[in-house]
């Protein structure tokens, strides 16, 4: 049929554009169908991998190792710090011994000191007493010596013994009254003058016992028994 022959006028229709129009689309390429199905299996992928590593304990490993780092460094850090508390209480403790040793020592130091200086003075006192005593004495004071004891000669013994010691007055006799003659040798002097003497005549005889006699005759009376 020509175109002489349409029952109706030509319009815009009777030349259509080459290639779809409108609503009607070309096919497309393969790679642009594909990739959602691509990207479904990659998300699908990584899902599992997470669902995995949560349910197998990888993940629960990895929480654990750092808690436990954690809790290791916590404890170096408390160990640290306890470390060096005890050094500074040793430290302390140290100082401490040592400030009270050399405080025993100073005192142990101060009474020695004075127990030497004590000692001292006793030892320069000891020799000046005895040298009082002596230089007090005196040698030629009248001394009577009885022989209370019975034993022959003892009463001139004691005599020689006494001037052998540098006293010059001495007599050896014999008692009148033996009943008033006291038990145990003794040494009696007459005054407080005659003390001396008379610890000095005791010294000399090993006599103990020294007593004032107002009512001899002598300066000093040796009773022997």
């Amino acid at each position: 049929m020509t175109d002489n022959e349409h029952k109706y006028p030509a319009d815009e229709f009777d030349n259509p554009p080459s290639g779809p129009i409108g609503m009607h689309r070309g096919n497309r390429s393969l790679a642009v169908r594909i990739v959602p199905y691509l990207v479904t299996i990659v998300i699908a992928v990584l899902l599992g991998a997470l669902a995995w590593a949560f349910f197998s304990g990888a993940f629960n490993s990895r929480t654990d190792a750092s808690v436990a780092q954690s809790s290791s460094t916590a404890a170096e850090s408390s160990s640290s710090a306890s470390a060096v508390d005890t050094a500074s209480s040793s430290s302390s403790d140290a100082s401490s011994t040592d400030a009270s040793s050399a405080d025993a020592s100073s005192t142990e130091s101060s009474a020695d000191a004075t127990a030497s200086s004590d000692s001292s003075s006793s030892a320069e006192e000891s020799p000046s007493e005895s040298s009082s005593s002596s230089a007090a004495a005196n040698t030629a004071a009248q001394i009577v010596v009885y022989n209370g004891s019975g034993v022959t000669g003892a009463a001139a013994s004691n005599a020689q013994t006494l001037e052998n010691n540098g006293y010059t007055n001495v007599t050896a006799t014999n008692p009148a009254d033996y009943n008033s003659l006291p038990s145990a040798t003794t040494v009696w002097y007459r005054t407080d003058a005659d003390l001396a003497t008379a610890q000095d005549v005791a010294a000399k005889l090993g006599v103990s016992q020294v007593v004032q006699a107002g009512n001899i005759s002598s300066d000093v009376a040796v009773v022997l028994r």
